[in-house]
């Protein structure tokens, strides 16, 4: 094999690697997203229908954590979500 060819070979061969390693890393962030997504819309439903005076705690995986407490009415709007 002709060296220049074999080099061209190697070169296309490195470039495809890599275009397919951006495309594996592309669709892994968007899934990511897309539960992240999901998760965030879990968590406002959760949230409006939790009862006043209620509290909420959520430890994730990575370490992470939500506290959430909706506070008693007292006469005035607020306290929930809208």
């Amino acid at each position: 094999m002709d060296p220049l060819v074999a080099t061209t070979v190697v070169s296309a061969s490195g470039l495809g690697i890599r275009v397919v390693a951006a495309v594996c890393q592309y669709l892994g962030l968007r899934w990511r997203v897309r539960q992240e997504h999901a998760h965030r819309q879990t968590l406002v439903a959760l949230a409006r229908a939790l009862p006043e005076g209620s509290r909420f705690r959520e430890i994730r995986g990575d370490g992470s954590s939500l506290s959430l407490t909706v506070p008693p009415q007292s006469g005035r709007s607020g306290g929930r979500i809208r």
